[in-house]
């Protein structure tokens, strides 16, 4: 036992000597070696304050006394008691220090509630008294010990004063009934002792990096202004509070930094002034874009201050903007305190807190009523909340503490868990890596501060922080890790690190669900598709799973990363499966895809055995593009992967369907074996989607937008039109024009008062323009409504540019629309063949045609799966429903008379 004493006696004198006191020094904060000190801490919220949506209680209870008051009711005063003192004990121990700092973590935020230190200011057996209460103290104590043990910084944070320092109560347990620290000078009084208290039982600490003074103020100092304080020009009462505090600080300690926010939850810090040489502003930063211009405020308060500036909060958001926001920040050496460390049934912090079905059940109580709990279930289901609040029993999430860290200094990615092939391959088990390197999703972060709208990045709100959608499956099947991926869109996918154990074919096998058909997926192995897009037809529902198996697919030994590409959504999926079938000179060499390139008519096939560097008869292969032959005039190895072949060719465009053949027998895989002869395998191509004209044009299908904004639409057809005009604005179009002739063209416009003027130009592939046409929009009386203005405009054939801008505002647009084809000296005469319109669609489309005459209209997904068919009438026009489609590609044949049309339809929502 003595040796254990002396040990620990040791061990805390070496923390104390190696600890070194924090100070501001400029714009920076150094230790006393002079060195600058990047905080990088955690806020331990939840602890000493609950915030209600912390414990699942938003709409149940506003405050922290309220929660209290909650239980009292149900259990009675002593039970309470008991279960608040378990969830002190249990919510920060050792082992959660342990963690944060072996996680990267070099400091804590202590956000502390006064009533733990000390009594209300009507609790007070003599007014104006000071009693102090051991609890918050020995707490803190603690916390302390732990840190310097694991050499990392406490900053001390009033994050409840007395009184309440704000009006959104939740943050500081404000009671609207009594008097607010604003309010009451005794509130004040004692604030300002507080902190002496602080002070002088820590002035010796340097493992104590600051005082944080007060946490988030919000609230109007002058009458009738915005009620939390955003638009104050001077805060004089908050920084006389400071004022004070700093001085009474300073009585009993000269050594430890102080840090102040500003009004509005800390980021309005408009009457600054420096009270202290030692002093620190803190701001803090949510759901905002991640640019200078985000922080330029805080920026420019440093500098004319020359302060430093510290970030004390950030967080509820997605690992994408956790590791966007740290990137930004560190970039201009300011250190943050991210927000919080654990919280009930949350993904958005490193711990998540499970909850308990009585616990569930007693929420469900107390938001609708109903049959309630007996007082020993409700203690039960509390007290196990409290036991689950230890770290032990939390889920810890990797992907959010990497976020944080090594996605911030790099674009690699890491395996969440590597996967061995023959096995199973959770599909939820993607990569740790950000947005385009370990996964490619729609919605990847929350920017509702600068947006506007608030944005789900994990409509599932399970297992993982990313943008990937995750969600708890209902598969029963016993190869699940309980989740699965859904809410799939076209052109997101996952990435996955496998370890492959031999060089063999394997049947893969993909466990989905899909309400309707046209899903479809794509898997590729090191850059290579392994087979062609899978088609996935519908299952029933988004949780009635079923199977599709590619047989004898060719993989090869080794750690590589398999990408599962959505090619189709509308999907949910679970797992992929790998059992061996086959050896590796027992399966033929075929072709598995092909694919253009972006930019250049090149078309790229895959296969699946290695080529060698041989010459290649290009005729041997036939390349149709919407039925007709295209010459091709190359066919190699490609340079940089020895399975694929390049094929070169005069011109491709994005509406082209294209079909490959090759029916010789040159074509030799290292290995000897000769590539399989195949018939029309669809080609994917990959040029940048322009919009067909003729054909309508919806204003918000812009490619670059400078200046408008887009806004709902009451026009016919609802959606979105394009307003907020001025001088100079432009929208910019990619556009496809089939045929060099003079179009009618019409605009759909709205004016309210002013009378508008628009240019429209076309601009060649080198944004040289070609033609141009002015266009007058009308007064109409109103922003939504609306009139269509005709005009005429020649128009060369081509890929290129629609360059819209504004000559004089203000005005909404619409559409534009091109349907009739203007030829000198004659009557207008309608495009041969059907048109779709429009291009990219929503819910349905158009196909124009040249007679009236019954036709059929086939819709196929990019497998070459049949998801519509549509009979039309004899009526020019007829509108194609596609509302069951899920987004992405199709190709579209529209037959007539014994004779077909191919276009490329896309659907976007």
């Amino acid at each position: 036992m003595k040796r254990i004493l002396v040990f620990v006696t040791l061990l805390l004198l070496t923390c104390q000597l190696n600890a070194q006191f924090l100070r501001a020094s400029g714009r920076q904060i150094l230790n006393d070696k002079n060195e600058v000190v990047l905080l990088r801490g955690i806020g331990l919220g939840g602890w000493m304050l609950q915030e209600p949506y912390m414990l699942e209680m938003s709409g149940i209870a506003g405050t922290q006394h309220e929660i209290r008051a909650k239980i009292e009711a149900l259990i009675g005063t002593d039970k309470t008691a008991a279960f608040y003192d378990a969830w002190l004990a249990n919510h920060c121990t050792k082992r959660d220090i342990d963690s944060l700092a072996a996680w990267g973590f070099n400091s804590v935020r202590l956000p502390m509630h006064y009533n733990l230190f000390t009594l209300p200011v009507d609790q007070e057996p003599i007014a104006g008294s000071h009693t102090w209460l051991d609890k918050g103290f020995a707490l803190t104590d603690s916390l302390i010990k732990w840190c310097a043990a694991n050499k990392m910084y406490v900053i001390l944070d009033l994050h409840a004063a007395p009184g309440g320092q704000g009006r959104d109560a939740a943050i500081s347990d404000y009671d609207s009934s009594k008097p607010s620290l604003w309010e009451s000078t005794a509130n004040r009084n004692k604030t300002v002792a507080l902190w002496k208290k602080l002070a002088e039982r820590y002035a010796s600490e340097p493992w104590v990096g600051g005082y944080d003074l007060l946490n988030e103020p919000n609230w109007n100092f002058t009458t009738g202004a915005n009620q939390n304080g955003c638009n104050e020009t001077a805060n004089v009462p908050m920084w006389d509070l400071y004022r004070d505090i700093i001085a009474a600080i300073r009585t009993v300690d000269h050594q430890h930094m102080v840090i102040v926010e500003g009004n509005c939850w800390g980021n309005n810090h408009n009457g600054f002034t420096n009270l202290d040489n030692n002093m620190v502003a803190s701001f803090h930063k949510y759901w905002s874009n991640n640019d200078a211009g985000s922080i330029s405020g805080i920026l420019n308060l440093s500098t004319g201050k020359n302060v430093p500036i510290w970030m004390g909060e950030s967080g509820e958001n997605s690992n994408q903007w956790a590791r966007d926001a740290i990137k930004l920040v560190e970039g201009y050496g300011i250190g943050w305190a991210w927000w919080p460390l654990k919280k009930v049934n949350s993904i958005v912090n490193p711990l998540t807190v499970k909850g308990n079905g009585d616990y569930e059940s007693l929420l469900t109580w107390w938001k609708y009523g109903g049959q309630g709990p007996t007082v020993d279930v409700a203690t039960n289901a509390l007290m196990k909340l409290a036991d689950n609040l230890k770290t032990s029993r939390t889920i810890a999430h990797p992907d959010f503490v990497d976020a944080m860290f090594r996605q911030t200094t790099t674009n690699d990615t890491k395996p969440f868990r590597v996967h061995t092939v023959p096995g199973v391959v959770a599909l939820t088990d993607f990569d740790l890596g950000s947005n385009g390197y370990a996964y490619q999703d729609a919605d990847i972060a929350n920017y509702q501060v600068s947006t506007g709208t608030y944005t789900t990045w994990n409509q599932g709100w399970a297992y993982r922080n990313d943008g990937v959608d995750i969600e708890t499956t209902a598969d029963n099947d016993e190869r699940t890790n309980g989740f699965d991926v859904g809410w799939t869109a076209a052109g997101e996918w996952m990435q996955y690190t496998l370890r492959v154990d031999s060089t063999a074919a394997y049947n893969v096998q993909v466990r989905y669900a899909a309400q309707n058909n046209g899903s479809a997926l794509r898997l590729s192995m090191n850059g290579r598709d392994l087979a062609p897009p899978i088609a996935l037809p519908a299952t029933g529902g988004y949780q009635s799973w079923s199977e599709v198996t590619l047989n004898d697919v060719l993989l090869y030994k080794g750690t590589q990363p398999l990408r599962v590409y959505i090619t189709q959504g509308g999907m949910n999926l679970g797992f992929v499966t790998f059992t061996l079938s086959k050896k590796y000179s027992e399966v033929a060499f075929k072709a598995v895809s092909a694919q253009t390139d972006a930019a250049d008519p090149k078309v790229f096939v895959n296969v699946n055995k290695p080529l060698p560097d041989a010459t290649i008869n290009a005729s041997q292969f036939h390349l149709k593009a919407n039925g007709a032959e295209v010459s091709l005039l190359s066919v190699a190895r490609s340079p940089v992967d020895s399975f694929q072949l390049v094929m070169t060719t005069t011109s491709l465009t994005d509406a082209d369907v294209l079909l490959l053949s090759y029916a010789g027998t040159e074509v030799k895989a290292s290995d000897g074996s000769a590539l399989e002869a195949f018939t029309d395998l669809a080609v994917t191509n990959r040029f940048p989607v322009h919009l067909a004209i003729p054909g309508t044009i919806q204003a918000e299908q812009f490619a670059v937008n400078q200046g408008w904004s887009v806004e709902a639409c009451t026009d016919n057809g609802g959606g979105s039109d394009m307003g907020y005009t001025n001088t100079g604005d432009r929208l910019i179009y990619d556009v496809r024009v089939d045929k060099t002739a003079t179009y009618k063209l019409e605009v759909r416009s709205a004016c309210n008062a002013n009378a508008g003027i628009i240019d429209i130009e076309q601009l060649d592939a080198n944004n040289l323009v070609l033609n141009t046409v002015r266009v007058n929009i009308p007064v109409t009386g109103g922003w939504q409504s609306w009139t269509t203005v005709k005009t005429d405009m020649p128009l060369t054939a081509g890929m290129g540019k629609l360059r819209v801008t504004v000559v004089q505002p203000e005005f909404n647009l619409n559409w534009y629309r091109f349907t009739e084809v203007v030829v000198s000296g004659t009557e207008p005469i309608k495009r041969d063949w059907g048109v779709l319109y429009p291009n990219p669609a929503a819910d349905h489309f158009f196909v124009s045609a040249a007679q009236p005459a019954q036709r059929t209209v086939i819709i196929r997904s990019a497998t070459g799966q049949t998801v519509h068919t549509h009979v039309m009438d004899a009526a020019d026009q007829s509108a194609v429903d596609a509302s069951s489609l899920a987004e992405g590609f199709y190709v579209v044949e529209t037959q007539q008379a014994g004779k077909s049309v191919f276009s490329r339809l896309i659907i976007r929502r």
